[in-house]
């Protein structure tokens, strides 16, 4: 018996380390990247009033108006802190790769504005040229992790809630697949220690294993079910959507603001449109969670919506 329990023993480490993986780092990752999808869903004048909120927690104040919507997303601004003059940008969309334009821009407003230092968020990230750039300004750059960081306090209760019960959701089901896994490489080790003849001193050791190949069979195939398609299978995918929803009766375009943000202009009644959109998007397992941005029709009082089709 000492080669089961060989095989017992791989499988509880493994599974034990894929559980922590998967809980306290993927999770953790998964919840990130929900956030900043769900932030770059909101208008420019939305994201930039969290900031502001986020930074006056900080203890900075706001010294000018916040801009109205039709105002360029590069605006800067001003706050104070202890008597300190700063300038904040921002920078929309999980799009955004940050070099050193950017930083270099903000700096040159520091120096004209006589202010302290600047602050630039973004929900992108910050390429290494950039981050070498802003060290050399005084420019703190909150993108990514640290700014979802920053503003997740702040965030919706329901929307905040909505984002971690997901990704908790996402990381129990591959924690399930993991343990699935790991059982089968302790099966397959202990029955590869067992035909190798070791442990043979043992007397049970001749006593034959219960049959293990169907449980590794169904374990495989799970794990081959929930294979991710790559990112160019991914823009095939929403270009196909984009596609088929040009063609969808009440559908005027569909486009894909980003990767994970599905824009469509309608006309007519949204009730019966909303199906036809799901069915296209639903046809793409990893496409069906996406945020879909509902436009009503030019001169209507119906205001813009953010949907999903399913929920994890």
């Amino acid at each position: 018996m000492l080669f089961w329990l060989s095989g017992l023993a791989v499988a509880l480490l493994t599974g034990v380390a894929v559980s922590a993986y998967l809980w306290w780092i993927r999770r953790r990752n998964d919840e990130i990247a929900a956030g900043l999808h769900a932030l770059s869903g909101l208008r420019w004048r939305e994201f930039s009033r969290l900031v502001l909120s986020a930074l006056e927690r900080r203890g900075m104040v706001v010294v000018a108006a916040a801009p109205d919507e039709t105002r360029d997303p590069r605006g800067i601004f001003p706050l104070t802190r202890d008597g300190q003059r700063w300038l904040l940008s921002c920078k929309h969309g999980s799009a955004y790769r940050i070099g050193a334009a950017p930083v270099e821009e903000l700096a040159a407003n520091v120096r004209l504005g006589n202010a302290t230092g600047g602050i630039l968020a973004t929900e992108g990230q910050l390429e290494q040229e950039g981050r070498v750039a802003a060290q050399g300004h005084n420019i703190e750059v909150l993108d990514g992790p640290r700014l979802w960081a920053e503003l997740a306090p702040l965030v919706e209760t329901d929307l905040r809630e909505q984002i971690v019960g997901q990704a908790a959701a996402r990381a129990k089901r591959h924690i399930a697949i993991g343990w699935l896994g790991s059982i089968t490489l302790g099966a397959l080790m202990a029955t590869t220690l067992a035909n190798s003849g070791f442990g043979a001193a043992d007397s049970t050791a001749t006593i034959a294993p219960p049959p293990q190949k169907p449980a590794a069979a169904s374990a495989s195939a799970d794990v081959v079910a929930y294979r991710e398609p790559t990112e160019a299978e991914l823009q095939e995918q929403r270009l196909a959507v984009s596609r088929a929803l040009s063609g969808t009766p009440g559908v005027v375009r569909g486009v894909w603001q980003t990767r994970l943000t599905l824009s469509v202009d309608y006309q007519g009644d949204e009730t019966a449109i909303w199906p036809r959109i799901c069915q296209q998007v639903e046809l793409y397992p990893a496409l069906r969670t996406v945020r879909v941005q509902l436009n009503p029709p030019a001169g209507s009082k119906e205001p813009v919506r953010w949907r999903q089709c399913k929920t994890i």
